[in-house]
Order: structure tokens, then C-alpha cells, then sequence
């Protein structure tokens, strides 16, 4: 069985968001090895100095206990374009290092930068983030058909700052817009996508 891992932003020495990282690590750990175990993932990480200032992303894989903690600088990769790609069978329910099933998708984008996975005629996931499409009101409104339950888009559920709905492959037009989200990358972060730039 593949490592799980958290990435974790962290911002000049700061851990951000580690509530709903602990509260996936827990979830993994019950669901995936039958542990029911507490766990503070800030008292576990110390950001070395060379991490005290920028953007770096913490990665922390686990399976029954901690095998690796690492730092890396980040920079955000620049996404303009999705390519649409179907697959009824794609399951990604939780972080795994190992994702063969979604590389295996990406070699399909073409000339896009990134893939839109369409299950069952519902919108998903891209290949590393959530998504978020504005509506013609201005809303931020995120599929209830996720593969992976992201960290940053269940913080901004509960903070109100983007709502669930069903949004299906037809309904895509409805939109104006969409931006990927995970713990790496805020909403305000990057431009966003215009539906016109999804093949």
C-alpha cells in the first residue's frame, strides 16, 4: 500500500491551516489502517530556519506512523488551460503518494496544462487540486462530487467563503469562470480560468 501525505503550507515559518490537516490525518489513519488515534501535526513539525521565510510546502507521509517530514520551496505553477477527461472508475479518496491512476489521466490532457475529471458525467477534481467555479452572481460555488476532501476547500466551507453544489459535465457553462484550490493555493492566489479554456 502506497505512503499517505499531508502538504502543508507553510508561510514565513508559520504552519497555516493545521486544524484540517490533523483532522484528515485522523480520518486516514481510522479509514485506511483501523487506528483511532489523536494527532497535532504542529506539535510533530518544527520549520527548520531555512524555512522561516517564503512560501514552502511540508510534506509529511505516514501510513501507522510518520516516515518523513520534508520542506520545499514553492512557487505556484501557472494553469490557463483544463482539458475534460472522462472516467467513471477514478477513486482518490485519500492523499496517497502514489497516483497512478491520475498521472495516468494527466498524459491525456494534449496541449492543456491540467485535466478536469469528469465521473459519471459529474465534475470532480483536477489532477492536484479542488475547483471552484463563479457563478453569474459572483459566488464561488465547488462540486459536491470531489475525489479527494482538500483541506483548503473544507476550511472555506465552514468559513462560508464558497458554497457545495451538484454540478454536472453540462452545467460547466453555467459558469464564468473556475480556479483550482488545495493547500498550497488560496482562492486570491491565481487568475482565474475562463470556461471558454476548458477542451
Amino acid at each position: 500500500m502506497s505512503l499517505l501525505v499531508e502538504t502543508i503550507k507553510v508561510e514565513n515559518g508559520k504552519i497555516l491551516n493545521i486544524s484540517f490537516h490533523n483532522e484528515r490525518t485522523i480520518r486516514s489513519l481510522h479509514e485506511v489502517f483501523g487506528i483511532k488515534q489523536e494527532i497535532d501535526l504542529e506539535r510533530v513539525i518544527i520549520v527548520p530556519e531555512t524555512a522561516g521565510k517564503g512560501i514552502f510546502k511540508c510534506r509529511v507521509e505516514y501510513d501507522d506512523k510518520i516516515t518523513k517530514i520534508e520542506f520545499l520551496p514553492y512557487i505556484i505553477r501557472s494553469v490557463r488551460s483544463l482539458k475534460l477527461i472522462m472516467d467513471d472508475n477514478i477513486s482518490y479518496p485519500f492523499k496517497y503518494i502514489k497516483r497512478d491512476n491520475i498521472q495516468r489521466l494527466m498524459e491525456m490532457r494534449g496541449n492543456c496544462d491540467d485535466i478536469l475529471i469528469i465521473k459519471n458525467g459529474m465534475v470532480t477534481d483536477s489532477s492536484y487540486a479542488n475547483v471552484v467555479f463563479r457563478d453569474l452572481n459572483g459566488n464561488w460555488v465547488t462540486p459536491s462530487t470531489y475525489l479527494l476532501p482538500g483541506t483548503r476547500r473544507a476550511s472555506m466551507l465552514r468559513k462560508g467563503l464558497i458554497s457545495e453544489a451538484t454540478i454536472t459535465y453540462n452545467d460547466i457553462h453555467k459558469y464564468t469562470e473556475v480556479k483550482l484550490i488545495n493547500a498550497m493555493i488560496g482562492i486570491d492566489d491565481t487568475e482565474g480560468i475562463p470556461i471558454s479554456k476548458i477542451i
